[in-house]
């Protein structure tokens, strides 16, 4: 037998040792040695695996994985400026950097959506206290995750600076609905290239 259909074998007989899920099993290795030699996956993030934590509360709040994630974008807006007698080139001059808001998407799930409740908890409170907003603001990280769902070496992380929450939406309920229960949280921010060096 060759270690290909080694490799087939424990995929088939053993898919959940197969699975890149669980690195450093003997399937794992199998199905990796017969793809054509014992090479790692490579550090790809999946669009669907991502967690969201909050600091700045003293310790760090956990608001658990999510399904949808929009928003993480950077705009640098600009002003072109032409110069009198130049007619082959504008002269860019630069105004701020733009951010637009995050809107998380997931099914209601417990604790994480608890968690959540506690946070918008703390903000009403100090939003009608009347403080400033940057008291309210947090530091928010989206980590990504790989195919190894590792939450401590994520393929990337974005860290919002100041991230307060403008919008939470729960679900429509119906008893003639069989829908999953979703809830929805939109974050406002001042940028994530600020945590960068």
């Amino acid at each position: 037998m060759s270690i290909s259909d080694l490799g087939s074998a424990a995929q088939i007989a053993l898919p959940q040792l197969a699975t890149p899920t669980a690195p450093g099993t003997l399937g794992s290795s199998l199905v990796s040695a017969a793809r054509g030699g014992a090479k790692p996956f490579r550090n790809l993030g999946l669009a669907m695996r991502f967690k969201v934590d909050v600091t700045g509360l003293g310790e760090s709040l956990s608001l658990g994985h999510w399904t949808s994630c929009e928003g993480l974008k950077v705009e640098f807006k600009y002003e072109p400026v032409r110069a009198g007698g130049d007619y082959g080139r504008t002269h860019v001059l630069p105004q701020y950097v733009s951010y637009s808001p995050i809107t998380l998407k997931r099914a209601i799930e417990k604790p994480f959506s608890d968690s959540v409740q506690t946070w918008l908890y703390e903000v009403a409170a100090q939003w009608q206290e009347g403080d400033d907003l940057s008291a309210i603001g947090k530091s928010v990280t989206i980590d990504l995750l790989d195919v190894y769902q590792d939450p401590d070496n994520p393929a990337y992380s974005w860290e919002l600076i100041n991230a307060f929450p403008i919008a939470w939406s729960g679900p429509t309920l119906s008893a003639k609905s069989s829908e999953i229960a979703t809830e929805t949280l939109v974050l406002e921010h001042d940028g994530f290239l600020e945590s960068r060096p």
